[in-house]
């Protein structure tokens, strides 16, 4: 770690780490313990490459050795991108808490982009041949697998399922998708409930006869953490052998929205079912489409196992 003696440097301003007890204190109220551990690593990294100095004592220039640190330590640019955020974030509170007089260095900062590869989606014969292949092997994986290929589940949202979370006595049985200290959702329309048909509803059966943790997926998550990375480097190495080299568990989402749209679903209920962003305001009036009426248009989708 990069040490300046605070004698050093002709300022009397807070440094990046002051700056983050300060964020931690305001933002930090009714936060899980993940927004106070990727802020506290993400600004970690700042203090390895360049030192903890006054924000007034930090350049562009260091901002851009701070990128090529990161760099030389193959981080992907979403990485990248994403540890800029929270630095920006982090000093651009304390400069408006503090009513400081100076600029944020790392704003404005060349970030590669990612030069995404086409997502293929999985499904018609290959989603077929996958929920078969769960359904054969029967274990936890095939079951997270399974359960999100029916029911458009992103992966961080399935893996850090609680058990009761579960809903299967209900006339409709579903998914109660809610935000827990341990998982954050991406964005609000991401806190939904969700149908569970075909492959979902065989996968959430098994869960609940078989799994003893309040977890669905304790391999995966637990109390402090939902490890959703690990669980997307081993699905995808096995997909791929079943589906093919192009397949990755993401597909699978885009999957359930090309089958919506196969199906005919409005789209502003497939934006529902899906969590995702809301299109226009008039989307966001009413407490849209009933549980019920969700769960037809879910079955006519449905090809797998229930």
């Amino acid at each position: 770690m990069l040490v300046i003696p605070r004698e050093q440097l002709d300022s009397k301003l807070p440094t990046i780490e002051d700056a983050l007890e300060v964020y931690l204190a305001v933002k930090g109220q009714a936060k899980g313990k993940l927004f106070f551990s990727h802020a506290k690593r993400n600004i970690s990294y700042v203090v390895s490459c360049l030192g903890s100095r006054p924000l007034d004592c930090y350049s562009t220039a260091d901002a851009a050795t701070f990128r090529q640190w990161l760099i030389d330590r193959n981080l992907s640019n979403t990485s990248l991108a994403r540890i800029f955020g929270v630095v920006k974030a982090v000093i651009n509170f304390c400069i408006k808490e503090q009513g400081l007089d100076c600029k944020n260095p790392f704003s404005g900062v060349y970030l590669p982009t990612e030069n995404n590869k086409k997502r293929y989606p999985i499904k018609d014969k290959k989603l077929q041949v996958l929920q078969r292949e769960c359904v054969a092997i029967d274990d936890d994986i095939r079951w997270l697998v399974a359960l999100i290929s029916d029911s458009g589940l992103r992966l961080s949202e399935a893996v850090g399922l609680l058990v009761d979370d579960i809903v299967l006595s209900a006339d409709q049985p579903h998914i109660n998708l809610t935000k827990h200290p341990h998982r954050r959702l991406k964005t609000d329309a991401s806190e939904r409930i969700i149908p569970l048909v075909g492959s979902s509803l065989w996968a959430a059966k098994r869960i609940k006869e078989n799994t003893s943790s309040r977890f669905c997926f304790p391999r995966y998550c637990n109390e402090t953490n939902c490890n959703s990375n690990s669980a997307s480097a081993a699905i995808n190495k096995w997909i791929k052998t079943i589906v093919g080299s192009d397949a990755v568990i993401h597909g699978l989402r885009h999957g359930f929205r090309d089958r919506l749209r196969a199906a005919e679903a409005p789209v502003d209920m497939i934006d529902q079912l899906g969590g995702w962003s809301l299109r226009s305001v008039g989307q966001s009036y009413g407490d849209g489409y009933p549980l019920d009426l969700l769960h037809r248009w879910m079955e006519r989708i449905a090809i797998g196992k229930q």
